[in-house]
């Protein structure tokens, strides 16, 4: 007997323990799921989507960026956290979550989302190191991947203040 593929969903209020027990077993402590509660109270999460089998076991958050230039500022997202269930990992739900919410925000309109993670997951899905961009978390794991030709090109990015109480 299979089982059938989980179904992504926007998050509900309802799905809040179990995304919070699920950040806590795919990540092995409480900082991504405070971060979560933190940028929902905060008014700062643009969107997060759920895999759902019926238990929720794969959850992905987006929210609010700035990027700074010489003369304006320019909206754009992070993708953070992105996390499946332990005993479900490597069956395609992250990239489910990650392909459905980047749909989402092309269709939106969004020029720019920023992800600090493995290279060789996220290069899958179109980024690319963000070293022209200006943030506490650049490095190897800082990347980009543009949705819109108009987006910026340099800058400095601004996250959100629930991220700098991640430890």
């Amino acid at each position: 007997m299979s089982v059938a593929a989980p179904t992504v969903r926007p998050a509900r209020s309802s799905d809040a323990p179990a995304v919070r027990a699920l950040l806590e077993a795919a990540f092995g402590g409480t900082a991504e799921a405070d971060l979560i509660e933190r940028l929902r109270e905060d008014g700062e999460l643009l969107l997060a989507l759920v895999a759902a089998q019926p238990d929720v076991v794969g959850y992905v958050a987006f929210s609010r960026l700035i990027v700074e230039g010489t003369s304006h500022a320019d909206p754009a997202i992070a993708l953070a956290p992105l996390a499946v269930a332990p005993a479900m990992q490597r069956r395609g739900i992250g990239s489910a979550l990650t392909r459905a919410g980047l749909d989402m925000f092309t269709r939106a309109g969004e020029a720019l989302v920023f992800v600090l993670g493995d290279p060789a997951y996220y290069t899958r899905f179109g980024f690319a190191p963000a070293d022209a961009f200006a943030s506490p978390y650049a490095g190897p794991h800082f990347m980009v991947r543009r949705l819109a030709p108009h987006a910026p090109s340099t800058g400095v990015v601004r996250y959100p203040r629930a991220f700098a109480d991640l430890t």
